[in-house]
Formats: structure tokens, sequence, C-alpha cells
């Protein structure tokens, strides 16, 4: 038997759009202008992206008074503690993450924890993948802040398996920039489908 990989699409479904009339300053549209000139897409793509990101996450995090820290902080950071600090830390953090994704999903299950964590990744920019081996469900993140924030991201996602699908046997491969996880989950596990 020949199991085929396949990559996971994130896309949302095309949601109904409205059009609308907007008045942005003369400096705001020319940022817009050159930025879609230089990444290939329309000012409209754009500003849909920001728009989206303002709805779907910015709108929250005021509501949770966090604050932006750049990745070379996080790493700097990171790198003078250890692993059972940083375990520590996860434990701590992982009751906000519950109150985070019923903030903006509206319920806390599997489905909705692993969006928002794509939601989160794609916020900041970190590479993620989400591939498909028969059953097994293969998440990748390639986050670029050492080899502790690695283990963070495993204990976090640990703790979501171990919560929701405490049966099924969890392989992690963790490296300094990058981690890997392999969970079964059935082939036609969806996150975006609940």
């Amino acid at each position: 038997m020949v199991l085929r990989l396949q990559q996971k699409p994130h896309a949302r479904k095309n949601e109904p759009t409205k059009h609308v009339t907007l008045r942005i300053p003369a400096d705001v549209l020319a940022v817009l202008e050159s930025d879609s000139a230089r990444l290939g897409i329309s000012v409209n793509s754009v500003t849909n992206s920001i728009l989206k990101r303002w709805a779907n996450w910015d709108r929250h995090m005021r509501n949770l008074e966090t604050v932006t820290v750049p990745k070379q902080m996080i790493h700097m950071l990171m790198s003078n503690t250890d692993e059972k600090s940083v375990n520590d830390l996860a434990d701590g953090i992982f009751s906000f993450f519950q109150e985070l994704v019923i903030l903006m999903k509206g319920k806390y299950d599997l489905k909705r924890s692993i969006e928002t964590l794509e939601d989160y990744m794609q916020t900041t920019d970190v590479v993620s993948d989400h591939k498909i081996e028969g059953p097994i469900h293969i998440f990748t993140i390639r986050h670029g802040m050492g080899v502790y924030w690695s283990i963070f991201v495993k204990t976090m996602m640990g703790r979501l398996f171990t919560q929701f699908v405490p049966d099924n046997e969890i392989e992690y491969e963790v490296q300094e920039n990058i981690i890997s996880v392999r969970v079964s989950l059935g082939s036609d596990w969806d996150e975006h489908d609940y």
C-alpha cells in the first residue's frame, strides 16, 4: 500500500464581499501601493490582508493586553534558560492559550486550537506547514527562535494532543529552529471544519 503525502490547504473558503469606499491618508496609500507593487499583488489584496489580520487577531490582542516582541528578543530570553523552565513557562501559558481560543473561536477544542495556532503563525510570519500522510498529520513549524522555543512549542502541542486525543501516539522532531509533530488524527480530519 502506498501512502500519498498531500499538502493541507489552509485557504479559507471564499466569503461574500461588499463594496465600500474608504478615505485614507495619501501617505498611507503610497505605502500600500509601493508594497503591493513589490509583492506583485493588488492594493485591494494588501488592504484585505491588513483588515483580516485586525478582525482575526489584532483586536483580540488588544483585549488581552498583549505586546509585540521581536523574534530576536524571544531567542535571547529563551537561550538563557533550561528545559525545565521552558516546560514550566508553557504550563503557565497554557491556560492563557485556552482563554485565547475561546475568545477568538467561541469554543475550546482541538480544531479551534490548531486553527488559532495557525492564525498566530500567519500573523507573526512564522513558517508553518501541515501535511497529511494517510491518517497521520504532520505539523511543521520553522520559527527561527532557538531550540528552547522548539521545546516550548513541543510542550504546548503535547498538552493539546494529550488533552484531546490522549490515546494517540505523538512523535516530535525537535531542532534548533524547527519542530515537526506527527499525530494520527484520521485522513478526513480538518481543523477548519467545525
